[in-house]
């Protein structure tokens, strides 16, 4: 990933336990140092080339896959929701 290292800045994160966990779950698994990973994680999230690219293929190729269903989308979250009116009228906000 790193081709041609110039320079670097080191910056300090602070992280709950479940995310150090995840960390050095990852470290462990993959043998990248904590630090790789999050570079990594950084350019997948924001950096440009094909990591957006394949996001928004994955986007794309998404588009029209509740065709086939017989309810829409707004139907399906009120499922979801289930009792959301019940629990607002309790709570005095519906």
């Amino acid at each position: 990933m790193w081709s041609i290292l110039t320079h670097m800045g080191r910056t300090q994160v602070y992280l709950g336990e479940g995310e150090l966990e995840l960390l050095k779950r990852a470290a462990h698994a993959t043998g990248a140092s904590r630090s790789e990973l999050i570079r990594r994680a950084i350019q997948a999230a924001f950096g440009p080339g094909k990591d957006s690219e394949a996001r928004l293929a994955a986007v794309a190729r998404s588009a029209g896959s509740w065709k086939d269903r017989d309810f829409t989308g707004a139907a399906y979250v009120d499922t979801l929701r289930g009792d959301l009116d019940e629990r607002l009228r309790k709570l005095g906000l519906e």
